[in-house]
């Protein structure tokens, strides 16, 4: 087994989501919490249960009694004003988030709305069970360097076998299972067991859960080439993130070890076809995942700037601008490679590049909009920030 040691560093927002929505019966915004001061509003989720099981311990009872009006009521006005009133013990949370202003904004715009029909509802970030540390998955890592060796083997074919494969991407009429087909071509395997991803072994990256965390905004917006700016196409969603180096995160490192199962790769495995053969699982290393990465992730970062950031002239893109040097560094830098990872880090990252995708495209207001033309951004206090970024580094051991 080859190992090497990584930092991977989120340098936007990352969401890699529960599924699950967090609306304001379990969280409130709040300056201090016990004798916690953050000296700022911030985004505290906090356990109903705990409450509770606090109140129950303490003997509260006319607060009990509270509790179970509102809950026979079925008032949810009722019941948020009370998770939120008794939310005052750091033992009540689960962990704190900064927040952009445009959250802020949408707070304090819903205060009077039922909670469950609340636009400040947020989309919940993973976190390690029983802590409040945020983490990325290691197969959310695994996947996003599988397209990037994927559409790497695809662009180093020969000109006869792109054409012949694109010709037959054209004629299957399910694509998705064509996509399939695809993968085990390039990958050279048959059978699911003998697919050589299952050599590269990628852990869980955790993150400290101080200076980390945030929750903001996500607009759906398209470029205007007649005022040089991107508009809003869409409804605002909120989400909780990873918070990036360029949008203040401290201590948004995780360490990352990375293995490689070599012996694993070299051992035979029988192809039945009419006769037995043998060959051996093909062979990835530290180099290629590298190499791959940044030749895959900086070519569509270039194309996704040119399209929608490059003669954005009012401001906006500032922090995008930082991102490209960022990630220009890091892709001439050696031991290092950029990769994209999480929700919303748009379609183009997803598998197969434009000439062997049939994706479906959104539908935003009654209209059906082309595939391509719009992204999803992180609304940072008035700065647009694509989701997802982060370097990979090599540690010297």
């Amino acid at each position: 087994m080859d190992q090497k040691r990584y930092t991977l560093t989120p340098l936007t927002a990352v969401h890699i989501g529960t599924g699950e929505e967090v609306t304001p019966l379990d969280y409130k915004l709040a300056n201090k919490i016990g004798d916690l001061d953050f000296k700022k509003p911030m985004y505290v989720k906090f356990s109903s249960d705990r409450i509770l099981k606090r109140l129950i311990e303490e003997g509260r009872e006319k607060d009990l009694t509270d509790f179970e009006r509102a809950s026979v009521k079925g008032n949810m006005k009722d019941l948020q004003e009370f998770f939120q009133n008794h939310c005052i013990s750091i033992g009540d949370t689960d962990y704190p988030c900064d927040i952009t202003a445009g959250f802020l904004k949408t707070y304090n715009a819903n205060l009077n709305k039922d909670p469950l029909k609340n636009a400040a509802k947020v989309l919940q970030m993973y976190h390690i069970e029983g802590t409040p540390r945020p983490f990325i998955p290691g197969s959310s890592i695994k996947g996003s360097i599988r397209t990037a060796l994927l559409n790497n083997y695809l662009d180093n074919l020969s000109n006869q076998d792109y054409q012949l494969l694109q010709r037959n991407f054209k004629q299957e009429k399910f694509p998705e299972n064509y996509e399939k087909k695809l993968q085990k071509e390039l990958l050279e395997y048959r059978d699911t067991k003998d697919d050589p991803f299952r050599t590269i072994l990628i852990p869980d990256c955790p993150f400290k859960a101080t200076g980390t965390q945030l929750v903001g905004g996500l607009k759906i917006v398209s470029f205007n080439k007649t005022a040089e700016e991107l508009e809003s196409v869409g409804t605002q969603i909120q989400a909780e993130v990873l918070k990036g180096v360029l949008l203040g995160g401290k201590n948004v490192v995780s360490e990352l070890q990375m293995s490689i199962n070599v012996d694993l790769q070299k051992i035979a495995f029988s192809v039945r076809q009419k006769v037995d053969t043998s060959k051996c699982i093909k062979t990835i290393s530290f180099n290629d995942i590298i190499t791959a990465c940044n030749h895959f992730y900086w070519d569509e970062f270039l194309e996704e700037y040119s399209k929608f950031y490059k003669s954005v002239s009012d401001g906006t893109t500032d922090i995008i601008e930082k991102l490209k040097k960022e990630l220009e560094q890091a892709v001439n830098t050696k031991g290092q490679c950029i990769i994209r990872i999480g929700r919303w880090s748009q379609v183009e990252f997803v598998t197969f590049e434009t000439n062997f995708r049939s994706p479906k495209t959104p539908k935003i207001k009654g209209k059906q909009m082309g595939f391509g033309t719009t992204r999803t951004l992180l609304d940072y206090n008035g700065n647009y920030v694509p989701m997802g970024w982060c370097v990979i580094k090599e540690q010297q051991t």
